[in-house]
């Protein structure tokens, strides 16, 4: 089992749109970009398991292939925009996402071929021999990381978040995590209450001590900053 990463930053995406910054300048003379936080699995019958679906191509990036499920962290615009066109997908696609009353624009009223499925807290889904199981976070809005386990490997995947609970910690502890992928969106200077920084993050992947662990959903003030100061970070942004 593989996550594999359409993107892995923050809502703003680098480059963000006309900054100029020298993380977002050296990205445009290198022809890079680093789209919002949005992740796939491919299974073994090679039908598509999504993680979030914030970027708005991803009906045009899997046409063809089978979307078996998306597992909604929450829903934002960037990890929820992929869904106003991969609802008029010919195929039935299961949902499954945090409680949310609103949802993201008329999703909820118009849903076309996605079936929206609540999930439970610490509940186990399975899809293809693969065991999803939401986690709260704390976000601006109700949201859930996943942990994710098949017979070969356990990820956790946890964005976004401005820290842990008590509970889901206690949960997460008493796994034997393989690879872990946290939000460090922010440099400490930055911090806003909705996301970790990078030192906050730090101190809570020492703790949940994965085999592997990564940050994710980096912003490109938070790069900028590294960059600048020469920061040397103990994990590594992918």
């Amino acid at each position: 089992m593989k996550i594999n990463f359409l993107g892995t930053a923050d809502s703003g995406g680098i480059p963000s749109h006309n900054c100029k910054c020298q993380v977002c300048e050296e990205c445009r003379v290198q022809n890079k970009r680093n789209l919002a936080t949005c992740a796939y699995i491919k299974c073994e019958n090679n039908e598509i398991i999504l993680l979030d679906a914030g970027i708005e191509d991803i009906a045009t990036i899997f046409d063809t292939e089978v979307i078996k499920s998306i597992f909604l962290t929450h829903f934002h615009a960037d990890h929820a925009l992929g869904l106003l066109r991969l609802r008029y997908s010919s195929d039935h696609i299961a949902c499954h996402h945090p409680k949310d009353k609103i949802g993201f624009l008329n999703l909820y009223r118009h849903s076309q071929a996605i079936s929206f499925q609540e999930n439970e807290p610490f509940s186990t889904l399975m899809v293809n021999d693969i065991k999803f199981t939401p986690i709260p976070l704390k976000h601006s809005i109700n949201t859930t990381g996943y942990l994710i386990e098949d017979k070969d490997k356990t990820i956790a995947y946890l964005t976004d978040c401005a820290g842990i609970s008590d509970e889901s910690m206690q949960f997460l502890l008493a796994k034997d995590i393989d690879e872990c992928y946290l939000d460090a969106c922010l440099a400490p200077n930055f911090s806003n209450g909705n996301h970790l920084n990078y030192e906050e993050a730090t101190i809570v992947l020492d703790k949940l001590g994965a085999k592997r662990s990564y940050f994710i959903h980096g912003s490109h003030y938070t790069f900028n900053y590294i960059l600048q100061n020469n920061i040397k970070l103990k994990y590594q942004y992918i």
